[in-house]
């Protein structure tokens, strides 16, 4: 159920400029004509759409009067990936769930290491939340600061291109208007709007990444008899461990999703295999027997690259990623950008936007298309760095962002823009990184996340956009707390077994109270492991 704020803002009536429409009765609508001075559509309400939104309403008055803003989300709320499905059945491959959210997830760094600047989560939230709370953090950040008046909720971007060159433009952009009972369903409206300024804020745990091996359709074609029916799913259609209780499971991959799934799924079936990458290790404190990378498959087992074989195996779940796509910018609806994983260009000789689907390229800093025939504030991304916490980094993309719509003037020109590009592309490599395998991960010791972060905040500080204060953007118990997030999970897991966890958390509100929560519990910790050892980790749920 909607709550009533939520509902009373999707019910208002919508306002919109320069707009043209088709009504039920197939009839060309038109809104009214007057122009802002700016126009500038964002798309999606998570993290970063709610940041680059606050961001460019907080510009003063005189800088931003005329301007006509507006974030486009196709679900029912904000809050992004953190948003569960709606209520009812998983919906079965080919079609994706609107979420990769399950019931047992939580963060994996503490909650005050993560959050917008100066707005901290309740008081008395545990410190590792569950999804629940991060989806009613970033809705309680929407309404403290105003923005749901500006986001258009069940409205998707179906279509962006760019009329225009690398001198102005417009874009044009299609709208579908989602029926809130059917989402998925025909639009109940379709119509067409034009902006100066596209903001790309979507995210990138959308469209799953599924390798492609060998056998696997004899192998799910020939399901033993008297045995679960086979099946191989990517991690965003998993949910709760009982189903794979008495199964054989194979799980691919240590990230995040393989790792929670290796967790979960280990304490519930018969037996659990991880298939990793080499130099990985198996998820700690998970109940997993280690294997290579998977081969190919027979009729009767899964071979691994060791030619080792299982032929027990019920079901795998690929904690394989996701691909970088957007499709309301690729073809058939847009040559805004092309998607080829097996692409020969690089940024200096892309003619568009570019997806192998792990980077997207030319972009400046992660931000801006540098690509040739937009202007780079025309369309800019926020959100895609990946390892980082995104709150934070979102705000401090934001600024540049707000700062260069309102003053083109302060990024240099594109060709400095690419040398940056071809720049950073060097350095990765010469640390033995490929830049467009790496793509958007900062793993880089010399771009790790917090530097990026002050890095683009200090730039505007050096251009005059912002005062000189002599602070760095991130505080240095961000930085700490992050670091020690392995060390805060162990000690708020012991907290949670000795029922302490309220009497730490009582009177802490403010900033520096979190920041001062997370150093004392660190010692309390560490102090502990000196005596008795490091515990296993069981980082599962502290519900």
């Amino acid at each position: 159920m909607l709550h009533p704020a939520r509902l009373l803002y999707l019910l208002l009536p919508t306002l919109v400029l320069g707009q043209a429409y088709v009504d039920g009765h197939d009839q060309l609508v038109l809104g009214p004509s007057s122009q802002p001075s700016k126009s500038i559509a964002i798309v999606g309400a998570g993290s970063g759409g709610l940041a680059i939104l606050r961001t460019l309403l907080d510009l003063p008055a005189d800088i931003r009067q005329g301007w006509d803003v507006v974030l486009y989300e196709q679900r029912r709320d904000v809050g992004g990936l953190w948003l569960p499905d709606p209520p009812g059945p998983l919906p079965r491959p080919p079609v994706l769930p609107e979420s990769p959210v399950y019931p047992l997830l939580h963060t994996n760094t503490p909650h005050p290491t993560m959050t917008y600047p100066n707005f901290t989560y309740p008081p008395l939230t545990p410190l590792f939340p569950s999804h629940e709370y991060v989806q009613q953090y970033h809705f309680d950040y929407a309404k403290h600061y105003g923005l749901l008046p500006h986001i258009e909720l069940y409205h998707k971007v179906a279509a962006a291109n760019w009329n225009g060159d690398s001198e102005g433009g417009k874009w044009d952009i299609e709208l579908h208007e989602l029926n809130p009972e059917s989402p998925r369903g025909q639009p109940v409206r379709i119509s067409r709007r034009s902006f100066d300024h596209l903001i790309v804020a979507n995210g990138h745990n959308h469209y799953p990444h599924i390798p492609q091996w060998n056998g696997t359709e004899g192998w799910l074609a020939n399901t033993p008899p008297g045995t679960p029916k086979r099946e191989i799913l990517h991690s965003i259609y998993y949910r709760r461990p009982e189903k794979y209780t008495g199964r054989s499971v194979v799980i691919v991959g240590a990230g995040a999703s393989g790792r929670d799934a290796a967790l979960q799924v280990g304490r519930t079936a018969r037996v659990t295999y991880q298939s990793l990458t080499p130099n990985n290790e198996p998820t700690p404190g998970a109940n997993v027997i280690p294997k290579p990378r998977i081969s190919h498959f027979t009729n009767t087992s899964i071979v691994f690259e060791d030619g080792s074989s299982l032929e027990d195996v019920d079901s795998l779940i690929l904690g394989t990623g996701y691909e970088f796509r957007i499709p309301f910018l690729s073809p058939p609806h847009s040559s805004v950008l092309a998607v080829d994983p097996h692409t020969d260009l690089n940024s200096t000789t892309a003619p568009t936007l570019i997806s192998n689907l792990r980077y997207i390229f030319p972009l400046y800093r992660h931000i801006f298309s540098i690509a040739p025939g937009i202007p780079p504030t025309a369309l800019s991304f926020i959100g895609l760095p990946v390892l980082v916490a995104n709150c934070p980094s979102d705000i401090a993309q934001s600024l540049l962002v707000a700062h260069a719509i309102a003053n083109a003037s302060i990024l240099p020109a594109r060709p400095e823009l690419l040398n940056d590009l071809v720049s950073r592309e060097a350095t990765l490599r010469s640390e033995g990184l490929d830049p467009y395998y790496v793509g958007h991960r900062l793993v880089s010791p010399s771009e790790t996340d917090h530097d990026y972060q002050d890095s683009l905040v200090e730039y505007l500080k050096q251009v005059g956009a912002l005062p000189q204060d002599g602070r760095k953007f991130v505080e240095q118990w961000r930085r700490q707390g992050r670091a020690r997030s392995r060390l805060l999970g162990r000690a708020w897991e012991r907290l949670v077994r000795l029922g302490l966890e309220q009497e730490w958390l009582e009177g802490v509100e403010t900033e520096d109270e979190w920041a001062d929560l997370m150093e004392r519990l660190a010692e309390w910790q560490r102090a502990y492991e000196e005596e008795h050892g490091a515990p296993p980790e069981q980082f599962v749920s502290y519900e």
